[in-house]
């Protein structure tokens, strides 16, 4: 099992969810009721906050403490980058907090949302070919 598994099965809901979300992102339909994204947006947003999480509080740190100085150096960036794309994210889930402000502005929801969504879609793709891949790099066992 490689160290990063439980993380890239987290990108997997995630990606899964804002695949629910996508599809939910018809300026008619929206229009006339905004509560079914607005509970998948909920879902998404709930297991995005705890997959940050865990990637702050344990693989973060871990990558930067590491030996090889360009591991450590990639997950500082990696999470100073996700700093303000975290910041970013929770503004726009406050700004869509209910149905009814979704179904106000149907046309601006749906762009933002594309947005949210394809930063995220880039962010999960260059952790798990990069991060992660580099994590479990260092978590193999040195041949002997």
């Amino acid at each position: 099992m490689a160290r990063t598994d439980k993380f890239r099965e987290q990108h997997k809901e995630l990606l899964a969810l804002a695949g629910e979300l996508e599809k939910l992102l018809d300026v008619r339909a929206l229009a006339a009721d905004g509560r079914p994204a607005r509970s998948t947006l909920g879902r998404l947003m709930g297991k995005l906050v705890l997959h940050l999480g865990v990637e702050d509080q344990v693989l973060y740190p871990e990558l930067t403490r590491s030996k090889d100085a360009r591991v450590a150096d990639m997950a500082r960036r990696f999470a100073k980058e996700m700093e303000s794309t975290s910041k970013a994210v929770v503004a726009y889930s406050q700004k869509w907090s209910s149905g009814p402000l979704i179904s106000e502005k149907p046309d601006d929801f749906v762009r933002e949302t594309r947005a949210v969504l394809r930063t995220l879609g880039d962010r999960i793709r260059r952790e798990n070919e990069q991060l992660y891949a580099a994590a479990d790099r260092q978590a193999e066992p040195t041949p002997a």
